[in-house]
């Protein structure tokens, strides 16, 4: 089986900003099950978080990349794929840690949720918007995990809350079943 269309996968954030940092933990956790695969680990490796074969065989075909505070650098990304999976923190009427799944064209529509992605010199609303107008836009789906601190709050530390962190557990299979949606037989 192979995917029906070019995807990738963005984590956007900043490290250095606690919470706002989840999206590149999480391509970075993705980047590291993807290198494993490609070595030959044992799916029994812990990394896999007990995810089925199939749900993982799909990781090897998607383009992974840290997008940190991209902002208009952003288009460029955009570029070359059917497909895009953003991951972000965003601010809502969440609980912390909570993972919403939001399309492109609602968040384009103004019917995203909260304070999206504002840690960026653009927002990725924003660019997304000129993408459209510019150059076109592939499918674009972003998952958002819900942050403590509204991200124009600086309290410069790497360290994630507790319910941040293991979002990521959860939201991976998740992205993984996004891309499981494009396989072909």
């Amino acid at each position: 089986m192979t995917l029906s269309k070019t995807i990738r996968i963005m984590g956007c954030g900043n490290l250095w900003m606690g919470d706002d940092g989840v999206g590149i933990h999480t391509v970075e956790k993705l980047t590291a099950m993807k290198d494993k695969l490609e070595g030959g680990a044992s799916l029994s490796d812990s990394c896999f978080l007990n995810l089925p074969a199939e749900s993982l065989s799909c990781l090897s075909e998607v383009d992974i990349m840290d997008a940190g505070v991209s902002g208009l650098d952003m288009l460029c990304f955009l570029e070359g794929f059917d497909k895009i999976i953003i991951i972000d923190a965003l601010k809502s009427d969440q609980n912390l840690g909570a993972i919403l799944r939001i399309k492109g064209e609602d968040l384009l529509d103004g019917e995203g949720v909260g304070k999206m992605m504002s840690s960026h010199d653009v927002s990725v609303p924003t660019v997304l918007g000129i993408a459209r107008e510019v150059q076109g836009l592939p499918e674009i789906v972003v998952y958002g995990v819900e942050i403590q601190k509204h991200p124009d709050e600086v309290n410069l530390t790497t360290e994630m809350s507790p319910e941040v962190a293991a979002a990521i557990d959860r939201l991976i299979p998740l992205v993984l079943e996004e891309i499981r949606k494009d396989l072909v037989a």
